[in-house]
């Protein structure tokens, strides 16, 4: 009988829908630059996000998940959506950089994939050989 009883009190908050709520969408999410992607410090960067918030926004540049290394542009537009291109700083070459969107109370936050600053690989057309000629 306890047994019983102990089963229905353990049921009781899955029948009336006492079950976690799901993650809402989040209020701000930056979209470029994409995860993987290297920058040159000193270069232009292209950053675009969403902004669900209402509120003007601030742009940083992090590095390592949680150190502010710069803020790029403060008092962003609030509509919901956004773009612009901004001048990476001079910072040290490396991984795990992110851009970081912040409503301007620093409620909403929203941060992008992580990139790299570096120097970007080259990329040009293949080297080919000119027709007729042998490499004897």
């Amino acid at each position: 009988m306890r047994r019983t009883g102990f089963l229905i009190l353990a049921a009781v908050p899955l029948l009336f829908g006492f079950a976690p709520a799901a993650e809402p969408d989040p209020a701000v999410t930056v979209t470029a630059p994409a995860a993987g992607s290297v920058h040159r410090a000193g270069g232009s960067l292209f950053v675009t996000w969403h902004n669900d918030t209402g509120r003007a926004v601030d742009m940083w540049l992090v590095h390592g998940g949680a150190d502010r290394v710069a803020q790029l542009a403060a008092k962003l537009s609030a509509a919901p959506a956004g773009e612009t291109a901004t001048v990476l700083p001079d910072v040290p070459e490396g991984a795990g950089y992110t851009i970081e969107i912040i409503a301007r109370d620093g409620g909403e936050r929203g941060s992008s994939p992580s990139f790299t600053v570096g120097r970007p690989a080259a990329q040009g057309p293949p080297t080919q050989r000119a027709p007729g000629l042998d490499s004897r």
